[in-house]
């Protein structure tokens, strides 16, 4: 029988994580610790530009371009057609999901099928804007059942899809999907049964121009932040979206998401904010070209992918240490604005506990004694982190999956430490191949 690597600890009472380690080595419990304490900074995946940074910049007098060429280099601002229509997901792998017209007094229509926006069939049905539209998916078609507080209705047969179409520039359809509640004013709604391997389910899109409509939506940063950081961050989305409008994705039934799987987008609600919703649409319009074209980060006169997230560790990521590829535009460039507290509080600098059992999740663990992180990009994020189990089982994630799996800010993350901030060791036993991954010389 192979031996069990002895495990052990160095106990550190420190007041910094760089302080020097104890000579005392007392043997580490045998027992699992029940949580995990990180530290961090940033807030998201770290590539392109970053929100935070675009805020600092516009506070100290840099316009959206200079923004947007500091962390896309090599790129420019340039106007572009974006007069396409887009297909935004804004609800997706439910069962069910209610409308209704509020504002206005105008009338909804529905209509049997995915109806493109440029075509005016006869529709199903024309109610009364009181009227509440409750969407269920039922063995594989959608099944609309209408109310109203002055009309009783016939039941409806189902349907594979129907598209919902409202009247009066004053009516807006609010949609609740669970405990999420959003208003969409432009383009139509469409709710269409779709299905995976494993079940069927409702996808829900709206469909409206991109130029104006679709981005007036985007619900990314504060509206109150300065309009150079505005501006910079509607061209940046509004190239990122412009990548997407070629092709439906199958299991969303969309170009697009609404959340940051893609980017935020919340519809009317983000214009009728109160105080600052109006800057927001103003900051958009300010890109505009014409009706037809706006301004977009180009290199080579075409769109380039235009990730962002929040904030950073200090520095943008080369993308090539996130996903693997490698793009001219998207590498990593000093982002100090991020670690100011002043105007990154919550994500400058971060401690999250994690608990034993989301942690062995994650790595697929019976349980989790130990981690390390074997390697770091150049700007310290986390490219590469190993754990091992009590039974001598090891996992080794990438950073980026076990940002996701473990829920973390970000990437940008101190070695490990404890509840009392200790530094984990484990002497090898050579026998034992798991060991290895955990030796110090």
């Amino acid at each position: 029988m192979w031996r069990r690597a002895l495990l052990v600890i160095s106990t550190l009472l420190i007041t910094s994580l760089f302080a020097p380690q104890s000579s005392a080595e007392p043997v580490a419990p045998s027992v699992a610790p029940t949580e995990f304490r990180f530290f961090g900074s940033g807030y998201g995946h770290g590539v392109g530009m970053s929100q935070i940074g675009a805020r600092g910049q516009a506070l100290e007098g840099k316009s959206a371009a200079e923004i947007l060429t500091y962390y896309y280099p090599g790129t420019s601002v340039t106007p572009y057609p974006d007069n396409q229509l887009i297909r935004v997901n804004i609800a997706n792998l439910i069962t069910s999901i209610t409308m209704k017209a509020v504002g206005g007094v105008g009338e909804i229509r529905l209509f049997r099928g995915d109806i493109p926006l440029s075509e005016s069939p006869e529709p199903f049905g024309t109610y009364k804007g009181d009227t509440t539209a409750l969407f269920t998916n039922f063995a594989g078609l959608v099944v609309p059942q209408l109310s109203s507080p002055t009309t009783k209705f016939a039941a409806i047969p189902g349907n594979q899809s129907w598209t919902l179409r409202w009247d009066l520039p004053t009516t807006t359809i609010e949609v609740t999907n669970k405990t999420e509640v959003n208003q969409y004013k432009y383009g139509q709604i469409t709710i269409k049964s779709n299905a995976n391997a494993v079940t069927s389910y409702l996808s829900v899109t709206t469909t409206l121009r991109l130029h104006d409509e679709y981005l007036w939506g985007i619900g990314e940063v504060p509206s109150s932040w300065p309009a150079a950081a505005l501006e910079a961050q509607a061209i940046a989305a509004r190239t990122y979206a412009l990548a997407k409008v070629g092709r439906v994705r199958a299991e969303c039934d969309c170009n697009i998401y609404n959340s940051t799987f893609d980017q935020n987008f919340v519809g009317y609600s983000k214009e009728i904010e109160k105080i600052y919703g109006i800057k927001w649409k103003e900051a958009v319009n300010r890109t505009f070209i014409d009706e037809n074209s706006a301004l977009v980060v180009t290199i080579d006169g075409k769109p380039i992918s235009a990730f962002y997230s929040s904030s950073t560790g200090g520095a943008t990521q080369n993308v090539k240490d996130v996903w693997g590829s490698s793009i001219t535009y998207l590498q990593g460039v000093p982002d100090p604005w991020s670690l100011d507290t002043t105007i990154n509080p919550r994500f400058a600098y971060w401690e999250r506990v994690v608990t034993q059992k989301d942690l062995a999740t994650a790595f697929g663990l019976p349980d989790v004694l130990t981690y390390r992180i074997d390697s770091r990009s150049k700007t310290g994020s986390i490219m590469s982190i190993t754990a091992a189990s009590t039974d001598g089982k090891v996992a080794t994630l990438t950073g980026e999956i076990f940002r996701s799996r473990t829920k973390l800010p970000s990437t940008w993350i101190k070695d490990p430490v404890d509840l009392q901030l200790i530094r984990e060791r484990v002497i090898c036993d050579n026998t034992r191949r798991y060991a290895k991954k955990f030796c110090y010389e």
